[in-house]
């Protein structure tokens, strides 16, 4: 059962210390994903000119894609591990120079080698940023509230993928043949080095704990320790909690539905990413700023329903159909949409309405790990699950695209999906019982 100060947010009555940090924490945090996820996706859109530059092929291309995956899943547990002794607030300067300045660098590559290096970097730095948001989130918000500050800054997720497209290609545009480099160059480099300048401003602007911000009363402090503390003691003897060893989680049914809806949630998240745009035009439509302005809807869409299902997760204290349920409703979305494919408007109501479920599973499912994991099994069993993320953005592509190619239709990738998020939702309301993740 949750502490009494947590009480009055579940009933609506968001208390103003608890406005305050949403307004001083969320900013910074929700502007330092949205660069995350523009240097990790801007490969796509630079592709279109830095394949004939380099001489490279499209096998070539998915291999320099793939690579960052790779080093995503590789060192996702040994970073976070190291990142979870020396604090949040200097892993998230270290991690966004070090992938500021290796998207950077990649405007200067030129034979393929050096760009499937630097690739395979940037995913060995950008391992440990997630989880070390979760942990800095964990030290200031508590159980009571998780969901809904989780679900604000995944929204960037969105955010970036509204803004990634026209953005991306404005610069390509206007960058090309500015100090003589290609628009793929500049590309990198106005992309890569804000990253930089952002973990310098976040160092400086975030604080480790409640106690470090002069911004706050000494009253302020005291609640948001008290509800912490309260949200710990309320949650389970330590002893309930999943073992504090990291290698321990691995055995634990828990943990694993965790790591079974974390690689759904993320197969689907990317997917919608990847795929929007062709099933837009498989459903008839051709013109690519058309398609490019219908792909906006879903991901404008899914930030209000992502913060709604989040806000409502807190509320209600309840966790697991909140990150389960959207998962399952998104799977039935899926199913219909191979039906759809000649009726171009109803497809874009069902994929929007997919995009809304996939993205709202996230915010109450992230609360859920810090709640279940403690002591060193926190860091390094959030690396486990950003490392199984990884491996699922990796896989997922090749297996969409292999169904296409053999089907020659994007029906039998839609069934894929479908049966990916319904593994996922059913795997944590199997494995997790409701009064082990409810706040």
């Amino acid at each position: 059962m949750a502490s009494t100060s947590a009480t009055p947010s579940r009933h609506g009555n968001v208390d103003r210390t608890y406005r305050i940090l949403l307004w001083r924490l969320m900013p910074v945090l929700m502007l330092c994903y949205i660069l995350n996820y523009l240097d990790r996706s801007n490969i796509g859109m630079a592709k279109l000119q830095f394949l004939r530059d380099l001489g490279m092929r499209e096998t070539a291309y998915g291999l320099a894609a793939g690579s960052f995956y790779l080093g995503y899943i590789l060192f996702g547990v040994p970073v976070n591990v190291v990142l979870g002794k020396i604090g949040a607030r200097k892993s998230l300067l270290v991690i966004m120079l070090l992938w500021g300045l290796l998207s950077a660098s990649l405007a200067f590559v030129t034979l393929p080698g050096h760009f499937y290096a630097i690739r395979f970097l940037i995913g060995v730095a950008e391992a440990g940023f997630l989880p070390a948001v979760l942990m800095y989130l964990s030290r200031w918000i508590p159980q009571s509230q998780r969901a809904r500050f989780n679900g604000i800054f995944l929204s960037a997720i969105a955010i970036a993928g509204l803004i990634g497209g026209p953005l991306g290609g404005y610069i390509m545009t206007l960058g090309n043949g500015l100090f003589g480099l290609r628009g793929w160059q500049a590309l990198f480099l106005l992309e890569g080095l804000p990253s930089c300048a952002m973990g310098l401003a976040a160092y400086v602007c975030l604080k480790e704990r409640p106690r470090d911000a002069a911004w706050l009363t000494e009253e302020q402090k005291r609640k948001i320790e008290s509800d912490l503390s309260g949200g710990e003691a309320g949650a389970r003897p330590t002893s309930q909690h999943v073992h504090a060893s990291l290698w321990t989680v691995f055995r634990d049914v828990r943990f694993l539905s965790l790591v079974a809806i974390a690689i759904a949630g993320a197969v689907g998240t990317s997917s919608i990413g990847l795929w929007l745009p062709s099933i837009i035009r498989e459903t008839g439509i051709h013109d690519i700023l058309v398609i490019g302005v219908l792909s906006a809807i879903p991901n404008g869409a899914a930030i209000f329903a992502q913060y709604c299902n989040a806000r409502h997760s807190d509320r209600t204290g309840e966790r697991r159909w909140h990150a389960a349920g959207p998962l399952l409703a998104a799977a039935a979305g899926w199913c219909v949409m191979p039906f759809l494919s000649n009726a171009p408007w109803l497809s874009i109501l069902v994929i929007t309405f997919i995009a809304c479920a996939t993205f709202s599973f996230t915010g109450p499912f992230w609360s859920m790990p810090t709640k279940l994991l403690s002591g060193t099994a926190a860091a390094g069993g959030l690396g486990v699950i950003t490392s199984m993320i990884g491996l699922g953005s990796f896989l997922s592509p090749v297996i969409m695209g292999w169904l296409i190619d053999r089907t020659h239709t994007m029906a039998a990738g839609e069934i894929y999906l479908a049966l990916v998020l319904f593994l996922g939702g059913t795997a944590l309301l199997l494995g997790i019982k409701a009064d082990k993740v409810s706040v």
